[in-house]
């Protein structure tokens, strides 16, 4: 398991390499005696925030929260994590109102997609802190990005894990689209799209996007990706280049020569 300052320093790297505007964030579930040190409950302040609205507060400022059921102030989260009950009726109503024109079909589309933490992992509310300075180990991890800082993040993840990330496209309740399919462990990796209440009450911007991954994955995504900058594929190495008969990998050129097509200058990793 990585230490708090090995983890400190990956948050630290993400930024930098990324070129990331705000904080990579720190997400891990937590009951009210668990609140880590640092983390500060927003209603012992009198206030409440959507949950997309405190991801965004500590990304921006870097400040910790414990956030619990009195903290909310948006419906969707408390329901993806069970932080209160619902019975038949409750879900038949809020179901018809989950944004689809026909509210039958949106009760049963709320039944049969939408996300809740299991129950067995089931606690009293989350601790979020930017990734470089959270005094606990992550559960999750959320980076907000532009779509080529995303490119980058899936490019790392598939050339460790062999597989592309999974969706969540939900245009309703990105936080819990982007947070349950990783906390509960269906998906290593997540790509996320904030949805219309997410851009007006977090300001999150125009082009971002979410990319959410498993705390255990931590470590593999770094490493992807400092190898990725060996390879001379980072984000910041990347230029635009339009140029004819461009230098190739060796087996590009292996496979042309083998079909009876004109090779090139062997492109050399590292160096464009």
């Amino acid at each position: 398991m990585l230490s708090l300052d090995e983890i400190h320093g990956i948050g630290e790297e993400l930024e930098r390499i990324f070129c990331l505007r705000n904080a990579v964030l720190a997400i891990k579930l937590i009951n009210k005696d668990e609140i880590p040190e640092g983390c500060v409950q927003p209603s012992e302040q009198g206030i409440h925030y959507a949950l997309c609205q405190a991801l965004a507060f500590v990304r921006r400022t870097r400040n910790h929260l414990a956030v619990f059921a009195e903290d909310h102030w948006c419906l969707w989260p408390v329901i993806n994590f069970r932080l209160r009950e619902i019975d038949e009726a409750d879900r038949k109503y809020v179901g018809g109102c989950y944004f689809i024109r026909d509210p039958e079909v949106s009760y049963r589309h709320f039944c049969a997609e939408y996300p809740y933490i299991d129950e067995a992992k089931k606690k009293d509310g989350l601790a979020i802190a930017p990734l470089e300075s959270c005094r606990f180990v992550p559960d999750a991890v959320m980076i907000y990005c532009e779509p080529s800082q995303l490119r980058q993040l899936l490019m790392a993840s598939k050339y460790d894990s062999g597989n592309i990330a999974g969706s969540s496209f939900d245009t309703c309740d990105s936080c819990g689209a982007a947070l349950i399919p990783v906390l509960n462990g269906e998906m290593p990796y997540n790509v996320s799209i904030p949805d219309a209440g997410e851009y007006e009450r977090a300001l999150v911007g125009e082009n971002e996007m979410i990319f959410t991954l498993a705390g255990e994955n931590l470590e593999k995504l770094i490493q992807a990706s400092r190898e990725l900058i060996a390879k001379g594929f980072s984000y910041k190495q990347l230029a635009y280049d339009i140029r004819p008969d461009y230098a190739r990998p060796e087996f590009y050129n292996n496979m042309f020569k083998k079909w009876g097509l004109e090779t090139g200058v062997e492109w050399i990793p590292g160096q464009r």
